[in-house]
C-alpha cells in the first residue's frame, strides 16, 4: 500500500516558542493515523500546518494527489487551490464550525460553488446523494443548523467535507463534543465511509480508547516532539516513552469495581526527545 502523504521535520514556532518541532511520518492510502497528546502537545497546529491553515517555520508536507506528488509548501495559493478538494477537515465543534445563518444545503453547495462544480440543479441533486451518504432525510437541506442534535451537525460537517470528494481527510477532535453513544455512532459512519470511499484519515484525538478502536497506527506527541508511533496494537501492547505509558494508564477500565490508578507524572521521565 502506498504512501499517500510524507511530513519531514515540521517546525512551528509562536513568539519563539517551539510548538512542533521537527516532526517527521508518512501515511499510507486508506488507512487511519492516529495523533494523540494532551492539550498543548501541538497536536492541531501540526494538522494546521499541514493543511497550510497556518504556515510552518520549516520542513517540508509532500501529498500524493490524483496528479502526482506535490509539495505542498512549495505552492502559491492559487495552485494550492485544486488540492483542496482533495484533503478537507472535520472540525471538533459541530456547531461552531457551521454557519447559523444558512440552510444545509447552502452549507453544503458552498464548496461546490467555490470551485466551479455543476449548475444548481446539479448541486441540488448532489447535496441530497451526500446527505444520504452521511444517514440523513434530503429533506434536512432547508433546515438551518440549530434545529438539529450534535450528532447530526456533526453529520452534516463529515457531509461538507466529502461533498468535494476528497482523498485524505484530516478529523480534528471530531467526535470529542459528542456524547458516548453517539461517539460510537459518528465512528462507525466514517469506517463505513473509508471503506467505501477509500478515504485516509488523520484522526486527531485525546481519547485513547477511541484511537485504539478507529486507528491503524498511532503517533504519540508530547510537547511539540514525537515521542513514539508506530502500529496502534504494538504501540499499546508495549509503549517504549514514559510518556505513552502515562496516557495508557490513565485510561479507565470497563470494570466499575477496578481501581484507577494512573501513574505519576513527577516519577516519570518526560525529557524532549
Amino acid at each position: 500500500m502506498s504512501e499517500i502523504l510524507t511530513v519531514t521535520d515540521l517546525c512551528k514556532s509562536f513568539s519563539d516558542q517551539p510548538v512542533v518541532n521537527s516532526v517527521s511520518f508518512g501515511v499510507r492510502e486508506s488507512t487511519t493515523l492516529g495523533i494523540v497528546g494532551e492539550s498543548g502537545s501541538g497536536k492541531t497546529t501540526l494538522v494546521r500546518s499541514i493543511l497550510r491553515a497556518i504556515d510552518p517555520d520549516s520542513g517540508t508536507v509532500r501529498y500524493n494527489s490524483r496528479k502526482g506528488w506535490q509539495d505542498l509548501h512549495s505552492l502559491s495559493p492559487k495552485e494550492l487551490l485544486p488540492l483542496r478538494r482533495e484533503i478537507q477537515m472535520i472540525f471538533q465543534d459541530p456547531f461552531a464550525s457551521l454557519n447559523p445563518r444558512m440552510t444545509v444545503q447552502a452549507i453544503l453547495e458552498e464548496p461546490l460553488i467555490i470551485h466551479g462544480i455543476g449548475d444548481k440543479e446539479s448541486r441540488k441533486q448532489r447535496v441530497a446523494a451526500m446527505l444520504e451518504k452521511v444517514q440523513l432525510e434530503p429533506s434536512s437541506a432547508s433546515r438551518f443548523p440549530h434545529a438539529f442534535s450534535g450528532g447530526q451537525r456533526q453529520r452534516i460537517g463529515i457531509a461538507r467535507a466529502l461533498i468535494l470528494e476528497p482523498r485524505l481527510v484530516i478529523c480534528d477532535e471530531s467526535v470529542s463534543a459528542l456524547d458516548v453513544s453517539v461517539q460510537a455512532q459518528i465512528l462507525d459512519l466514517l469506517a463505513s465511509l473509508q471503506s467505501e470511499l477509500g478515504l485516509t484519515y488523520l484522526f486527531v484525538a485525546h481519547d485513547l480508547r477511541v484511537v485504539r478502536e478507529f486507528c491503524d497506527e498511532v503517533l504519540v506527541m508530547y510537547a511539540g516532539n514525537v515521542v513514539e508511533q508506530g502500529p496502534v496494537e504494538e504501540v499499546f501492547n508495549n509503549p517504549q516513552h514514559d510518556y505513552t505509558r502515562l496516557l495508557l494508564s490513565a485510561i479507565p477500565s470497563p470494570d466499575p469495581d477496578e481501581k484507577l490508578e494512573p501513574l505519576a507524572r513527577d516519577g516519570l521521565q518526560l525529557e524532549k526527545v
